[in-house]
C-alpha cells in the first residue's frame, strides 16, 4: 500500500538552457530573415512555392546527390523565402550577428581547405528539446530527474574518493551509484529515484515562450599567458563551436513541472528501498551541490569580464534578495541540466577525474576540475556578453503554498514586440502568397479555357468546307486587327481578302460566295475602301459574288 505526494513546480531557466532533442533544424528545412528562424516541411513548401519555382526545386533534386546540390537547395529556399514564412510550422529567436552569420553562408562554400577540399557552411543548428503534438519547447522530467539524482549521489558520497576497487573499472560509475543507493546489480526497485517521478516541464503560457539561437563557444577559466600572449582554449583556436536553440534566460517561472514522491505509509516490504528522500533532502542536496558550482562559475565569468553585465546583476539581485531566504529553507533549490553544464555538475565531489587534453604530442591529464567552460555567445569569437548553459532555478509549490514574487526584470515586453512583429509579418506575406495563388489559378483556368477554345475552334474548322475555312480564317484576321486597332491597307487582311475576291467569284459554290461578299463589305468598312479605279473593281469583285 502506497500513496503518492504531488507538488507542482515552477521552473525559470536563469541561463540558456539546450536540452537535445536527437534533432537539428537542417539549412535545407529552415530560412532566417528579419529576425526569426522560420522551420517549414516539405509538404508545405512546395504547396507554396508557384509552379515554375517547383519545376526548378524539381531539375536541381533530380541531379546527383553531393555537397553542390545542398548548397543550391539552400540558396533556392533563401531566394524564396518570403513564400515559405506564411507556412513555417515553427518561429525561433535570432540576433543580427546569427543572422549575418547565416546570410554569409547559406548556400555558399565558407573556404577551402589546403589541397582544394570544400569547407561547408555548418548551419545545422541543434534542436532544444520539444512536444511533439504541438512544436512547443519543454524540459523533460528525465533529465530534470538526472540533475537530482546527481546531486543526491553526491550528498550520500559527502566528497569521498573513489573506492580502490573500483578504479579501473569499466563499469566504476555505475557500481559506485548502486554502493550509494545501497542496492545491488539488477535490483532496480531497490534504487531510491523509483519511488520519485518527474513530469515533463511544458510552458506555463505556451505562445508567450520563446527560444533562441546562440552559438556554444569555449573559454578558459584562468588567464593563460605565453611569451606576453594569452593563450586561448584549443577548441577556441580550431575554431570550434555549434549553434543550439535554447530556452531564453530570465522568463520568470516560464515552465511548469510535477514531481510526485510515493510514500510506503509504514508498510515494510522486501521491494521497497532502503533509502528514501523526501522534498526537504532533494532540495536541500540540489542546493548544497550546485549552488557552490553556480557561484563558482559566477565569479570566474567575472574575473574574465566575459559575463554580460546585465545579466549579472539580474542574478545576483534574484539570488541576495527575498529568494535567498527561501533557496537557504530549502524551499527553492538550483539545478543545472542540458548541454554544456560543465564537468563539474555532473560529476561527484572527491571522486570528479576530468581528462584534461594537452598540445598534440602531450600526455593528457586528470584533474578533479575543467580548465575550460563552454559559453553561450552572439557569435564565434565573442570575448564578451557571454552566459553559461543550463542553470535553473525550481520553486515547488501547491495549492496551500502560494508563489512569492520573482525580482527579475521583465522579458515579456521584447518577447511581445518579437513575436508581434514576426505575426506581422506573417500574416502580410501570407496575403500576398494568397494573392500570388489566385493569380496563378487564374492565369491556369484562363490558359486552360484558351486551350479548350482553341480545340473547340479546330474541331469546328474540321468540319466545314475548304470555302468555309477560308472565310473563317478570314474572319479571324479581321477580330484580331480590330482588337489590335491595326488598319493596313496593304496588312495580311487586305492581301488575303484580295486573293479569295480573284477566286472566289469562278470557283466558289453559293451561298459561301455570298458570305464573302458580306464579309468583303465590313472588311472594306472597317479599313476603308481603296483609291477610286480600285475601289470600282472591289465593288464590281463583291457584286458579282451576289450572282448566281
Amino acid at each position: 500500500m502506497s500513496r503518492d505526494q504531488h507538488w507542482q513546480l515552477a521552473i525559470t531557466p536563469l541561463s540558456p538552457v539546450h536540452l537535445g532533442s536527437g534533432q537539428d533544424y537542417e539549412p535545407t528545412g529552415y530560412v532566417i530573415d528579419d529576425g526569426a528562424l522560420y522551420e517549414f516541411d516539405a509538404i508545405a513548401a512546395l504547396g507554396a512555392l508557384p509552379a515554375a519555382e517547383r519545376d526548378k526545386l524539381g531539375k536541381t533534386l533530380n541531379g546527383p546527390p553531393s555537397q553542390a546540390m545542398l548548397r543550391e537547395v539552400q540558396a533556392f529556399f533563401h531566394a524564396n523565402r518570403e513564400r515559405l514564412i506564411p507556412v513555417a510550422r515553427r518561429c525561433v529567436q535570432v540576433n543580427p550577428s546569427i543572422e549575418a552569420f547565416y546570410q554569409e553562408r547559406v548556400g555558399r562554400i565558407v573556404q577551402r581547405e589546403q589541397g582544394g577540399r570544400d569547407v561547408q557552411n555548418r548551419l545545422e543548428i541543434e534542436r532544444t528539446a520539444y512536444n511533439l503534438v504541438n512544436g512547443a519547447p519543454m524540459l523533460p522530467g528525465s533529465g530534470l530527474k538526472g540533475a537530482i539524482r546527481t546531486a543526491l549521489l553526491d550528498g550520500e558520497n559527502q566528497g569521498q574518493s573513489l573506492p580502490g576497487q573500483l578504479r579501473g573499472d569499466r563499469s566504476a560509475n555505475l557500481k559506485l551509484q548502486q554502493q550509494l543507493f545501497d542496492y545491488r546489480a539488477g535490483q532496480f526497485e531497490h534504487d531510491p529515484l523509483r519511488l520519485i517521478r518527474l513530469a515533463d516541464a511544458p510552458p506555463a503560457i505556451p505562445d508567450a515562450t520563446a527560444t533562441r539561437v546562440h552559438f556554444a563557444v569555449n573559454r578558459k577559466k584562468s588567464e593563460v599567458m605565453v611569451g606576453g600572449q594569452l593563450v586561448n582554449s584549443q577548441a577556441a583556436q580550431q575554431g570550434l563551436y555549434q549553434l543550439l536553440e535554447c530556452l531564453v534566460p530570465l522568463q520568470p517561472r516560464a515552465f511548469v513541472g510535477q514531481i510526485s514522491i510515493q510514500e510506503t505509509l509504514g508498510i515494510e516490504s522486501r521491494h521497497w528501498p532502503s533509502l528514501r528522500f523526501d522534498l526537504p533532502t532533494i532540495a536541500a542536496a540540489c542546493n548544497t551541490f550546485y549552488r557552490p558550482i553556480f557561484d563558482d562559475e559566477l565569479d570566474r565569468l567575472r574575473q574574465r569580464r566575459f559575463a554580460d553585465d546585465g545579466w549579472v546583476q539580474a542574478v545576483q539581485r534574484l539570488l541576495t534578495g527575498p529568494l535567498a531566504e527561501r533557496l537557504g529553507t530549502h524551499r527553492a533549490f538550483l539545478l543545472r541540466v542540458g548541454r554544456h553544464s560543465g564537468a563539474e555538475s555532473v560529476t561527484l565531489n572527491g571522486v570528479r577525474d576530468i581528462k584534461i587534453m594537452k598540445g598534440r604530442g602531450e600526455r593528457p591529464e586528470f584533474l578533479p576540475y575543467a580548465k575550460t567552460f563552454w559559453l553561450a555567445a552572439m557569435e564565434p569569437g565573442a570575448q564578451l556578453g557571454l552566459l553559461p548553459f543550463g542553470w535553473l532555478l525550481v520553486e515547488p509549490y501547491d495549492a496551500v503554498t502560494p508563489l512569492a514574487t520573482l525580482d527579475l526584470p521583465n522579458q515579456a515586453p521584447e518577447t511581445s514586440a518579437w513575436q508581434a512583429r514576426v505575426a506581422a509579418r506573417r500574416q502580410a506575406l501570407s496575403a500576398q502568397l494568397a494573392e500570388a495563388r489566385e493569380r496563378e489559378v487564374q492565369a491556369h483556368r484562363e490558359r486552360e479555357t484558351a486551350v479548350r477554345e482553341a480545340a473547340q475552334r479546330e474541331a469546328r474548322r474540321a468540319a466545314l468546307s475548304p470555302q468555309e475555312r477560308e472565310l473563317d480564317a478570314l474572319r479571324e484576321l479581321l477580330r484580331r486587327d480590330q482588337e489590335s486597332g491595326v488598319k493596313q491597307a496593304g496588312g495580311e487582311l487586305a492581301e488575303s481578302l484580295v486573293k479569295l475576291l480573284k477566286t472566289a467569284a469562278q470557283t466558289w459554290p453559293q451561298p459561301e460566295r455570298s458570305e464573302l461578299a458580306d464579309l468583303a463589305e465590313q472588311i472594306y468598312g472597317y479599313l476603308g475602301w481603296p483609291a477610286a479605279k480600285k475601289k470600282r473593281e472591289r465593288q464590281e469583285q463583291i457584286q458579282a459574288l451576289r450572282v448566281d
